[in-house]
């Protein structure tokens, strides 16, 4: 690791210094792919007219290598990744990336990239992996490209939200993803429409926005890039069902480490605001940058509701179940960690 990547100090950000890191890329023309390779970190090149620039024509994935207590370079169930990769893909209506090759590609990266790979027993310093595909034919018109740039860069990171692990939502007038959209996609062009909010948020003294559902403006969705649970006074783990959010693969994990390990009934169903303030004993967020994050308040209809009445025991449970199994502290019963060699 090199000596000046102190762990302590990282932050969810690229590292300052990318050019002295690796990236991988391949290029899709003329109806295949062409062969793919590792190459130093670069700037890529683009005419003025590429679909990305112009139709947004573009997708990507989000992941972490780990430095297990074992000693090994570790990822977390990478094939739901790349499977994701493809859904998105055939949704946006670009070339899909074969699963097999998308693996190679990522576990190739990794290792180039193996020195910048922190050392963290608790797990919140990691290697943050970003493959991305992206329209690169000159167009003009809408429709989708003929050509396309898969790349992956990596970047050291620390804790998505900074601080204590604990968040405060509100809830805006404003919708992330509508029924039979993109937001089940891991599109790059459902992200800008968050930003704004996520601004207005701070403003209100908020971390980020907790998004109701397009259509009735009243049931939980998920917050900008995290899935939502709700753990209610009745012991059952309830979140929102999968549609317009992002099928998230550490929502799925929860869901059967909850069940399985500890014996939680989990359901997967319309949650509205309103029972989530008024029935949640703890509230928190998931997701590959934010792991489990506690939230300790929600902002909705100019009152602060508290939802933290269980001084997050549950989330802290699955937290250190989660990342036990990822830094190979625990036996791993589901096979989720793969070994990088």
């Amino acid at each position: 690791m090199p000596n000046h990547l102190d762990c302590n100090q990282l932050t969810f950000s690229l590292y300052p210094e990318p050019e002295k890191m690796f990236m991988y890329e391949q290029y899709y023309r003329d109806g295949e792919w062409q062969p793919g390779q590792i190459v130093p970190f670069h700037n890529i090149e683009l005419s003025p007219a590429a679909n990305i620039l112009n139709y947004g024509q573009g997708i990507f994935e989000g992941m972490k290598a780990y430095r297990s207590v074992k000693g090994h370079i570790v990822l977390f169930r990478p094939e739901r990744n790349a499977a994701r990769f493809v859904r998105s893909a055939q949704k946006l209506a670009m070339a899909p990336v074969e699963e097999e090759r998308f693996l190679q590609a990522v576990k190739e990266t990794v290792l180039a990239n193996e020195a910048f790979i922190p050392e963290d027993p608790e797990g919140r310093c990691s290697l943050y992996i970003r493959p991305v595909m992206i329209g690169t034919e000159p167009l003009l018109g809408v429709r989708p490209s003929k050509e396309y740039l898969f790349y992956i860069f990596t970047s050291p990171v620390g804790p998505y939200f900074p601080g204590v692990g604990v968040v405060r939502l509100v809830v805006l007038d404003v919708h992330r993803a509508s029924p039979n959209g993109t937001g089940d996609a891991k599109a790059a062009a459902n992200y800008p429409g968050t930003m704004r909010p996520k601004v207005e948020a701070k403003k209100q003294g908020f971390d980020d926005v907790l998004y109701l559902d397009a259509v009735h403006n009243f049931y939980v969705e998920e917050a900008g890039a995290a899935n939502f649970f709700a753990y209610m006074k009745n012991g059952t783990l309830v979140t929102p069902q999968l549609g317009s959010i992002l099928p998230g693969i550490t929502r799925e994990s929860i869901i059967q480490l909850a069940k399985d390990q500890l014996n939680i009934p989990v359901e997967e169903r319309p949650v509205s605001i309103e029972e989530v303030v008024e029935n949640a004993q703890e509230c928190f967020l998931c997701g590959t940058g934010a792991t489990i994050t506690a939230i300790s308040e929600i902002g909705w209809k100019g009152t602060v509701h508290n939802v933290n009445n269980n001084n997050f025991q549950l989330a802290h449970q699955l937290f250190d179940l989660l990342s036990g199994i990822q830094l190979q502290k625990i036996e791993d019963p589901y096979g989720w960690v793969h070994i990088v060699k």
